[in-house]
């Protein structure tokens, strides 16, 4: 008889909202030395790490990107979608992938510059549908229940206890402390952070692993929630790790499913295509 031990499960989390937030862009928010772009609402809704769509209406486009960002374009384009890193100011910078942002990796950032008349009118969307493992989790747990609903009438004989209820669940996520980033990894800083999001509001996706395998996806056991912090603490002892804890309560869909995870096309070899869910005209069944 197999029996898995803890250290063959982990925690994946997507940053994803469907909360678009709107800004404006003036010439005097660009730093072109340092590459960033300052926008109003960055603190209180972006994180490092986010996916972001920026788009706009203005006829000049998003003409605070030079055109080399767009090799094959004459003009502005109207939206760019890249991932970010956000400083203490709220100051942008615009990175092509996840680990580039998170890491600050300077020689993949991309160019902003000035621009001339009124500021510009963006939208700004989080759509990253990316699982990351969430680095330094010690343990988590996940409770579910289906409510006991009473259907009683009063010409029933007996008392009726039992209805199909809805199902719902808690959990907690227990991790040490960690602000640094290591290659895709999400640090334990991130759950924190999550808390203080005001107009983006702190929901997550979660991929509960109880056993994972890459070279069998078969064998993966997983419980996909969709879910939403509400409760973080900070323990700090002198003589001890500082240990960060993260109570959520799930918002929608509690799964549990067994072999590969979502959000990748199968093919016939052992390589996985990501499938953006953004796509919708590509048809195709996601889990088989």
């Amino acid at each position: 008889m197999t029996v898995l031990i803890g250290h063959n499960g982990h925690v994946k989390l997507s940053r994803t909202t469907s909360v678009v937030f709107a800004a404006n862009i003036d010439s005097s928010d660009i730093n072109v030395s340092l590459k960033r772009v300052g926008v109003e609402g960055a603190i209180e809704n972006l994180l490092t790490g986010d996916k972001v769509d920026i788009t706009t209406d203005d006829s000049r486009g998003l003409a605070f990107f030079p055109l080399a960002v767009w090799p094959t374009a004459a003009v502005s384009q109207n939206s760019i979608t890249a991932y970010i890193n956000v400083n203490a100011a709220g100051g942008l910078r615009f990175f092509p992938t996840f680990a580039d942002a998170v890491n600050n990796n300077r020689a993949q950032e991309y160019t902003v510059q000035t621009f001339g008349g009124a500021p510009i009118p963006v939208s700004i969307r989080v759509r990253d549908y990316t699982y990351n493992v969430l680095g330094n989790v010690s343990s988590y747990e996940l409770n579910t229940e289906r409510e006991d609903i009473d259907i009683t009438t009063l010409n029933d004989k007996f008392r009726q206890r039992y209805s199909a209820g809805l199902i719902s669940g808690n959990g907690q996520i227990s991790t040490y402390f960690n602000y640094e980033t290591t290659g895709i990894e999400e640090a334990p800083l991130l759950l924190l952070q999550t808390m203080q999001r005001l107009e983006a509001g702190s929901r997550i996706d979660l991929a509960l692993y109880l056993s994972e395998s890459l070279v069998t996806p078969e064998d993966n056991v997983y419980y996909e929630v969709e879910a939403m912090v509400v409760r973080s603490g900070v323990t700090v002892s002198a003589d001890g790790i500082i240990e960060a804890t993260i109570d959520f309560v799930s918002t929608g869909d509690i799964k549990l499913l067994i072999g590969a995870a979502s959000g990748y096309i199968l093919k016939e070899d052992t390589d996985r295509i990501e499938l953006e869910q953004s796509l919708d005209y590509l048809l195709t069944e996601v889990e088989d």
